[in-house]
């Protein structure tokens, strides 16, 4: 347990011949010449060896996978050995990541393959089963039949299974390296193997009340870890309990006695040895005063695992890691999920553009990205209370990965309105958050579990400094009926929106026919006639749009290409204009004719896009003036055809592969017609 390792990683083979893993010349067998090598593997003597050099007779999984088979090695990494016990608990989820259907039998090929959830998708982790071994002296522990070879890292107590081994090898893959899974935290392996949530918590409070929802987690399928951080490093305390070490809640029970009733809590430690050495530990007196028809509900557990009472478990655990699986994992093992609608959103921070730092830069922080949430009052007939519950995680991507310790993730909420309004530097600096999450120094991804009366509300995350960098992943769990999404353009007319006047649809319509031909539709020029008197009606007056803004207008709204447009084509675009327009006013600055650079950001960011340094080059490049400046007229074709291009091409790209294939006339379309 503790912060991620900051030492870098070696990709370099290093230069002790031993520790290369070259198989013999006659195999031809799967090398993954990809590993990564760092500074984990420098012990001395070190041998790369495969399964079938170990041991006579290997396997892949022996009478199922179970938490008896995850034994810690040569790496201070039980905050990963403890999330695999947890999962192991559940074959439907350890399954999704260690597929069962390879072994070292028929088209056995040194391959091995394993799938990590990473930032919204699950990925697939491909690695050879050469092992790092160390020479053992002690025949006797080898067994018959094997090899004088111990793993160095994570194993079974089987000695000739091998499932758990190699999954800490596709894992350390994924981070690179073996050191980069030297110390950390449980929760972040649980998110990396299921797709949950994690929330963090310490152990206070009433000992029945704890009890009682440690039990109700494990129920619905959550899985728990905990750990205790006082003293030293991996030390015993007078109970047995090792300090800083990540073990595994995976059961409670409630038990009668000759005294009365008991809750007991079942506990694991990774290592497979080390027990709690206090009341109910295995073999101890206390179970002699176990009523009869109770002792079935208990069984003696195996090594490593053992039982004790809640007021023990608090005085001996401190920190508590829960993972809240998501619709989608609870139905695997067949749980009630709760009504949880799940939305994941992706973010950039990025200096200059949308890197605002922390709230307390007063300056910056309003060019953070924003998202609204919507909470709707619950329909249960059984919830008496009036809030809503959520959850927001905020997850700085590839920490592990970049050795991004020192950067540091926080989120606020604040009120919003109907209007899904940006809140923009001035609305900031008098606001004051609804929630906050303490500024998050040790874990990758900050979450908040709350309740909040139904209302709109607006989401903001952050690094610390803006000067930080890094990419983000938003994930929204809320109750059916609720919503969130980024900040968008939909917002109706209303209250803090500038201009100051509307006109109403019945006007707008009545505009639309006056300069509509007899089937009507309008071209260009009566589209340039229609926003000319619409526009004039707003205090203050918009500049007029040319003929040439006019026909990239209906570009961006003519999906068919015949050069026209219907009512119901002409009144989707208004409300796009209406929107931009509100933000354009809102913020323009008095003394600029247009939007200057650091005005065009936040635009863009208020009307939903993903702006990022090259889309905002390319818009300046192409609609601002020679002082960098975009005019009212210029910044709604700017923000419309953005609009439109990314929309055509999420349409062609329904994967979200990133690649779309176009034939001539499409490409004509998008290049000459948009």
């Amino acid at each position: 347990m503790g912060p991620p390792s900051a030492k870098k990683t070696k990709h370099a083979v290093p230069q002790h011949e031993p520790s290369a893993p070259t198989p013999a010349p006659s195999e031809c067998l799967f090398v993954d010449s990809s590993f990564p090598w760092d500074e984990a593997l420098q012990v001395e003597r070190v041998e790369w060896r495969r399964p079938k050099e170990i041991c006579a007779k290997p396997q892949f999984i022996i009478d199922g996978a179970t938490r008896m088979d995850v034994c810690q090695g040569n790496l201070s990494n039980c905050w990963f050995l403890s999330a695999v016990a947890c999962l192991s608990l559940y074959p439907q989820l350890l399954e999704q990541v260690v597929p069962v259907d390879q072994d070292f039998g028929e088209g056995y090929n040194g391959r091995f393959r394993f799938r990590f959830w990473q930032y919204g998708q699950w990925v697939e982790v491909l690695v050879d089963d050469l092992l790092p071994t160390v020479r053992t002296q002690d025949k006797e522990k080898c067994g018959e039949g094997s090899a004088p070879y111990n793993l160095l890292f994570m194993h079974s107590q089987e000695r000739d299974e091998f499932w758990s081994s190699l999954l800490e090898k596709a894992y350390a893959k994924l981070k690179g390296g073996y050191a980069a899974l030297q110390l950390g935290f449980a929760g972040e392996a649980l998110v990396d193997m299921t797709g949950g949530v994690v929330q963090s918590c310490d152990s206070g409070g009433p000992s029945l009340e704890l009890w009682r929802n440690l039990s109700h987690l494990l129920q619905r399928g959550a899985l728990i870890c905990c750990g205790n951080t006082q003293g030293d490093l991996e030390t015993r305390n007078s109970m047995g309990i090792l300090c800083h070490h990540m073990y595994s809640v995976t059961g409670t029970s409630e038990i009668q006695t000759l005294e009365g009733s008991v809750c007991l809590l079942r506990v694991r430690n990774p290592w497979g040895h080390t027990e709690w050495a206090g009341p109910w530990r295995d073999g101890g007196t206390e179970w002699q005063s176990v009523m009869d028809a109770h002792k079935s509900e208990v069984v003696i557990l195996e090594d490593g695992e053992f039982w004790m009472a809640v007021e023990d478990f608090q005085n001996n655990f401190q920190l508590l890691e829960t993972c809240h699986l998501g619709p989608q994992s609870l139905s695997r093992v067949g749980q009630a999920a709760r009504p949880w609608e799940c939305v994941t959103y992706e973010g950039r921070w990025v200096k200059g553009l949308s890197a605002g730092g922390s709230i307390a830069c007063i300056d910056h922080y309003w060019m953070n990205p924003q998202f609204s949430l919507t909470l709707l009052e619950d329909d249960d007939p059984f919830d008496s209370s009036q809030t809503c519950s959520f959850i927001v995680a905020v997850m700085l991507k590839h920490q592990r990965l970049q050795r991004a310790g020192d950067t540091h993730v926080a989120c606020h909420i604040f009120q919003g309105d109907e209007a899904h309004a940006y809140l923009f530097q001035e609305v900031l600096r008098r606001s004051r958050p609804l929630l906050s999450s303490e500024l998050c120094t040790n874990h990758r991804e900050v979450v908040m579990c709350a309740n909040l009366l139904p209302g709109h509300y607006v989401i903001i995350p952050s690094l610390e400094r803006v000067s930080d960098e890094g990419d983000f992943l938003l994930r929204v769990f809320t109750e059916k009926g609720s919503s969130a999404r980024p900040m968008d353009n939909a917002a109706p007319c209303g209250k803090i929106l500038l201009p100051s006047v509307c006109p109403s649809e019945s006007q707008c319509f009545s505009k639309f026919m006056q300069f509509a031909d007899r089937d009507s539709r309008v071209g260009a020029d009566g589209l340039q006639k229609i926003l000319s008197s619409l526009l004039s009606e707003f205090v203050p007056p918009m500049k007029r749009f040319t003929l040439e803004c006019c026909h990239c207008l209906l570009a961006a709204v003519d999906t068919s290409a015949v050069g026209s447009l219907c009512w119901e084509q002409f009144q989707g675009l208004w409300r796009d204009i209406s929107a931009g327009t509100r933000i354009y006013c809102e913020l323009k600055r008095k003394e600029a004719d247009g939007l200057g650079k650091e005005q065009l950001v936040p635009a863009l960011q208020a009307a939903g896009l993903q702006v990022n340094d090259f889309l905002v080059r390319l818009a300046r490049l192409r609609f601002a003036d020679a002082n960098g400046f975009l005019s009212h007229p210029d910044f709604i074709c700017c923000l419309l055809k953005l609009q439109s291009g990314i929309g055509k091409f999420q349409t062609a790209d329904p994967t979200g592969s990133g690649t779309v294939t176009l034939n001539y006339q499409q490409w004509l379309q998008l290049t000459i017609y948009n």
